[in-house]
């Protein structure tokens, strides 16, 4: 059965209309537009026509149904159900991702890896990041963040706080292999952390208990800055964000207890000190703002913030009795 399917309005009177509006753009010496003259006459028939094919082309019938699923599910499609239930079908498939071309169909494919492990693995993959153009297994030096054309890597973190077992990161590209284009070259490859502590002090309210504030802060910070439930939405720190020393004071200062945050002085010259504290291979990433502050660490895109905090880095003031 035919359906009224709406692709053009157009009456035999607009065509009219706007054909004549062009009249003067084409030809200065047709002058008399009206329908007597043989030129509005072939043009009014000619309207007629087009007004029959914009009706036909309006009413999508059973045969024009049969080569649209055709060209959907393939030149080897044959119709085996009712037309409803096959169109049902073709718009599913549709909307199944099965192809990987944007960063965004990588991760949603590694995700559905998940969906081909049975009911009792214990691994499963619980984030997925792509870096586009950029191969994450060249281990030379600089190779991680240069840019290559044609690569993607993609990133997996599992549902455990470890790395993720070869069979895993093969299993995802197998998964990605099939859905991938001709030449694109995908790496899949395990998350990297950038290690760092705090290092602050926390002023006390009267009657807040010195051990009870140290032990949240650090409960606070490494729960913050953890890939499976850090983050202000509580879905893991997100790839390649700075460590910024701004969220550190807001999230301490939130603490049931504490007046409020501030530097930690040196003991020797009372200078305050950093607020993030990096191994030695990693002091470059500490960004300072113009009046040499420290503001925060910067992450690589395919990186993870790690928060190992040192209760001795976090200091409560003893208040004046």
């Amino acid at each position: 059965m035919p359906i009224d399917f709406n692709l053009d309005d157009l009456t035999w009177e607009d065509l009219v209309n706007e054909g004549r509006s062009l009249i003067p753009a084409f030809s200065r010496d047709w002058t008399n537009h009206n329908a007597s003259d043989p030129g509005i006459t072939i043009m009014e028939m000619f309207a007629f026509f087009s007004e029959g094919l914009i009706y036909e082309l309006n009413r999508i019938g059973d045969k024009n149904n049969h080569a649209f699923l055709k060209l959907i599910r393939g030149s080897r499609w044959k119709q085996k159900r009712n037309p409803d239930e096959e169109k049902r079908d073709a718009i599913a498939m549709v909307e199944s991702l099965h192809r990987a071309v944007t960063p965004e169909d990588f991760e949603k494919l590694t995700i559905a890896v998940n969906k081909q492990l049975p009911p009792t693995a214990r691994e499963t993959v619980a984030r997925a990041k792509c870096i586009p153009r950029c191969n994450l297994e060249n281990q030379e030096p600089g190779a991680q963040i240069a840019e290559v054309p044609g690569h993607v890597s993609v990133v997996v973190v599992t549902n455990h706080r470890r790395p993720p077992t070869h069979e895993m990161l093969r299993r995802v590209k197998r998964a990605l292999e099939p859905a991938r284009m001709l030449t694109t070259r995908i790496h899949v490859v395990r998350p990297r952390f950038l290690t760092f502590s705090v290092r602050v002090t926390l002023v006390p309210r009267r009657h807040a208990s010195a051990s009870s504030l140290r032990d949240k802060a650090v409960e606070r910070l490494e729960t913050f800055y953890d890939p499976l439930t850090g983050g202000f939405d509580g879905k893991g720190w997100p790839f390649g964000k700075n460590v910024y020393v701004s969220e550190v004071y807001r999230l301490l200062a939130e603490l049931p207890g504490v007046d409020y945050v501030t530097p930690t002085k040196h003991p020797k010259n009372d200078e305050p000190m950093g607020e993030l504290l990096v191994g030695p291979a990693d002091e470059a990433r500490l960004k300072f703002s113009k009046l040499h502050q420290l503001d925060a660490l910067e992450l690589r895109p395919d990186e993870l913030a790690s928060a190992w905090i040192d209760q001795d880095d976090i200091t409560v003031a003893e208040l004046d009795k």
